[in-house]
């Protein structure tokens, strides 16, 4: 079947358009809704995040009246509230809240007083060292001096403590094989790991005591000789501790982060890269510790989807440069799992942190350029499709239009002469009646016309009928109207015709007749017969006047005008 005449409606071509842009604006609207809820839950720069108002609200709402925050207060006031991850919670809750901008909320000098009562010296402390505990009466150490110093920091409360003090407790605990030990994991005694190591650089860091002076470029180097000594060949991922079996995807993050921040390795990517082997590691990271949701896990091969996984790599990760190596889609799906349905997070409060941490970092991946444009590509295919559907509409009334004006026409118009017809003419009587005094009846009708016929043919016959239409229409007023009132007879109405007037206009449209030259005949004359209305006058009383008067033309010789 051909096209053709499809591509030649106006209306088909309109449609077509609006039947591409209907599918480009649902493309473009499905691609914004996937961009959308992927990516709009990540913070836009200077922009408050959604998440924050009710997040806030659930960490605040977790501060303990002695100033240490717990996951549920419900245990207010039962003795497990106060335990050996209470300084931990408390750190997560407050860089949380940081994150948020909503440390205002936090009770300040409760939680300050709360830490300060568990800063002291090791028992067995020798000079000038003071470090924090996890709780009353329990053993200062690494893990939760950084945990304390981190809260103070954010607070700006450093001063309320002597950090020289606690820098040299830190350094005590360092090996001669570089790496640190810490009494908070008894279960590895004096053995260094990387876990303490990690704690240790990033307290002096907190304390703003990382520096050659406090922190000799011998120790710092013993580090990076301590963290490469703890890389296996085999299994291509950091352990614990030299010779130890890897076990966690954590010890990625602490390799790293207990040589990024030294200052003996500032400004040498290359000797970072080197130590950390960082794409055999990144290799194993995204194929051991992947999980098929794309998100990071803790232990091997596990397949269980870790958010704690998923933050600590990302932060190493984006801070190295590599955010390009992150499975982000898939991390921040399932971040959004996380949610509650008022928009916060409200799962245990390291979990909140690590979601509100890994969203600010994964920011630069949220695509609001390539959002906003699918959005307006939306609208605006949209527009057009509504647009060319309001054409083609347009177009379908106008063609129907056209139909209807043209049945209507063909109606009321003479085949033959293409002139109106008796039906149009009464119509156009009632309207000059309304507006005129006078209107004349013109009735003409060729003389002899039957002769002409039988003479000359019906075909001369009907190019003569044409050729007075042509002459009559091209000698009437533009407010006359013009009809074939049947066979050789036409008729003209003639609004604001006096009765003088219309007896000179049809004389001239006689002598018209009469010196034309026709076409197949020798001669063609006509008679007429014309009236004026009376006020309110029927046509067909008009009619019958001006029909009298031509038969009087015609009885009284032909190619004559009478008035009656």
């Amino acid at each position: 079947m051909s096209l053709g005449p499809f591509f030649k409606s106006k209306r088909s071509i309109m449609m077509l358009i609006a039947f591409i842009f209907a599918i480009f604006t649902i493309y473009c609207f499905v691609q914004y809704r996937y961009l959308d809820s992927q990516y709009s839950i990540l913070p836009v720069a200077g922009q408050t995040p959604s998440y924050a108002a009710s997040t806030s609200n659930w960490l605040a709402q977790r501060q303990h009246p002695d100033g240490f925050f717990v996951t549920n207060p419900d245990t207010f006031n039962e003795p497990s509230a106060l335990n050996r991850e209470t300084v931990r919670l408390s750190r997560h809750a407050i860089l949380a809240l940081n994150e948020l901008g909503s440390l205002d909320t936090v009770d300040r000098e409760t939680l300050v007083d709360f830490l300060l009562q568990n800063y002291q010296s090791p028992s067995n402390a020798i000079g000038n060292l003071k470090g924090f505990s996890a709780l009353p009466n329990s053993a200062v150490n690494i893990r939760t001096t950084l945990d304390s110093v981190i809260i103070l920091n954010k607070l700006e409360a450093l001063d309320r403590i002597d950090r020289n003090a606690v820098a040299s407790l830190i350094l005590a605990y360092q090996n001669d094989d570089g790496g640190f030990w810490d009494p908070g994991y008894p279960q590895f005694g004096q053995q260094s790991t990387l876990q303490a190591t990690s704690a240790a650089i990033r307290t002096l860091r907190h304390l703003n005591q990382l520096n050659d002076d406090i922190f000799s470029q011998d120790a710092q180097q013993r580090v990076n000789q301590f963290i490469s000594s703890a890389w296996s060949n085999e299994s291509k991922a950091f352990s614990p501790f030299p010779g130890y079996p890897q076990i966690s995807s954590y010890d990625a993050f602490r390799a790293w982060t207990s040589i990024y921040y030294l200052p003996i390795n500032h400004d040498q990517q290359q000797r970072i890269d080197q130590i950390l082997h960082i794409e055999e590691l990144i290799a194993t990271l995204n194929s051991s510790y992947i999980t098929d949701d794309n998100v990071y896990s803790e232990s091997e091969s596990t397949n269980r989807n870790s958010l704690r996984a998923s933050h600590v790599l990302t932060l190493m990760l984006t801070s190295m440069g590599k955010l390009e190596y992150l499975p982000s889609e898939g991390i921040i799906q399932f971040i959004q799992e996380y949610r509650d349905n008022k928009g916060g997070f409200s799962t245990d409060i390291y979990s909140v942190y690590s979601a509100v941490d890994t969203l600010r970092l994964l920011a630069p991946t949220r695509m609001s350029g390539k959002i906003l444009t699918y959005k307006l590509l939306s609208y605006a295919g949209l527009l057009v499709t509504l647009i060319c559907v309001l054409i083609a509409i347009l177009f379908f009334r106008k063609v129907a239009s056209y139909r209807r004006s043209a049945l209507v026409h063909k109606a009321q118009t003479d085949r033959l002469t293409g002139l109106n017809n008796r039906e149009f003419l009464e119509r156009r009587y009632q309207i000059y009646q309304n507006d005129n005094s006078y209107t004349a009846l013109v009735l003409l009708d060729l003389d002899h016309f039957k002769s002409i016929n039988d003479t000359y043919g019906h075909l001369v016959g009907d190019e003569v009928l044409i050729e007075v239409s042509k002459l009559l229409r091209d000698n009437i007023r533009k407010t006359d109207t013009l009809a074939r009132w049947g066979g050789e007879e036409f008729a003209i109405l003639c609004p604001a015709t006096a009765p003088d007037h219309s007896e000179v206009f049809c004389e001239k449209i006689r002598v018209l007749v009469e010196q034309h030259k026709f076409s197949g005949v020798p001669e063609v004359t006509c008679s007429i017969g014309v009236s004026c209305s009376k006020q309110n006058e029927p046509l067909k009383e008009l009619f019958a006047r001006a029909d009298k008067a031509l038969y009087e033309s015609k009885k009284h010789g032909r190619n004559k005008v009478t008035y009656l």
